[in-house]
């Protein structure tokens, strides 16, 4: 595997090339999850590696890769869902124009967030393939009610003097209010950049999300689709497959002990030790099932379009 780093209008990205040299190759671009992750999958805080890691596994494949950077890395407070969606497509276009890459055999693999913004990219840049990881079937709005609710049910669920505690200090019904105000803000206000308990935080960002339907764009796709979630994952709803089978292109697989960041969890998930738990898999590989269900699909569907040529 060769790698090339490339420098895009606003952010750095990284192209990966099989080691075999002979013709040119189909490709998947990354596009990764929110917050302020560079292109392996990393912040100052953690370094998961997630996306470094799933680009060798589709390399190893056969394809070429392209990952990037989030937009505003010291300072993401600044960034809106439509610059993700313009470097996205930048992103999307530089692969294309790889001479390794054969540009009518290009898919996208987008995570979390990042399974948002493929799907709403997709028909405009007409990615023969979708492969929507851990963010399909919700927008982020109702994948952050999901993780709150998860949250409050760990709470309800503590007994001894911390559950007590918790109850008398009314935790969960401070927290609702709480959460519900700041969406209010974040939707009434004028700026892009609010400060909450001065923190900078990027309303325009959560504004946008608000009005995203996501099924407006499952409707319009008629492009093969791979949703896949783990079992495990407590910020993307595994049940919310369910809500895209009736989309014939789309596959919905969930995989048994499989977290959000593609690695598989004996443990069992808890909000309220999840980067710690998150840790724990870092130094596992991207979980073997989903290597498997990942080829296997692209190899069918690059083999659908050759037996149509």
């Amino acid at each position: 595997m060769r790698e090339k780093e490339l420098q895009l209008t606003a952010v750095k990205a990284m192209l990966t090339i099989p080691d075999e040299k002979s013709g040119k190759k189909p490709a998947v671009l990354i596009i990764s999850g929110s917050g302020p992750v560079d292109y392996n999958g990393n912040t100052k805080k953690f370094a998961s590696n997630v996306y470094r890691d799933l680009a060798a596994v589709f390399t190893e494949m056969g394809y070429v890769t392209l990952r990037y950077d989030k937009r505003n890395l010291d300072a993401f407070y600044k960034t809106t869902l439509t610059d993700l969606i313009q470097d996205a497509k930048e992103a999307f276009h530089a692969l294309q124009n790889q001479p390794e890459v054969d540009d009518k055999q290009l898919f996208i693999a987008g995570h979390s967030e990042g399974a948002m913004i493929a799907t709403i990219i997709a028909e405009e840049l007409h990615a023969i393939g979708l492969i929507l990881l851990a963010g399909a079937g919700q927008n982020l709005i109702e994948a952050t009610e999901y993780q709150r609710e998860r949250a409050y049910k760990e709470i309800s669920a503590q007994g001894g003097f911390k559950g007590w505690l918790f109850q008398k200090l009314k935790v969960i019904e401070k927290d609702r209010q709480k959460a519900d105000n700041l969406f209010k803000r974040f939707k009434e206000a004028k700026e892009d950049v609010v400060r909450v308990q001065l923190v900078r935080m990027n309303a325009a960002w959560w504004r946008e999300h608000m009005v995203v339907n996501m099924h407006h764009y499952y409707e319009k796709l008629s492009i093969p689709i791979l949703a896949i979630t783990g079992s495990k994952d407590v910020q993307a709803d595994p049940n919310a497959l369910q809500t895209l089978k009736p989309y014939p292109t789309i596959e919905t697989v969930i995989i048994k002990d499989m977290n959000h960041v593609l690695k598989i969890q004996t443990e069992e998930p808890s909000m309220m030790k999840l980067l710690k738990q998150y840790k724990q898999t870092f130094s596992q590989p991207i979980a073997p099932e989903l290597c498997d269900v990942m080829g296997s699909w692209l190899t069918k569907q690059i083999q659908g379009r050759k037996s149509h040529e």
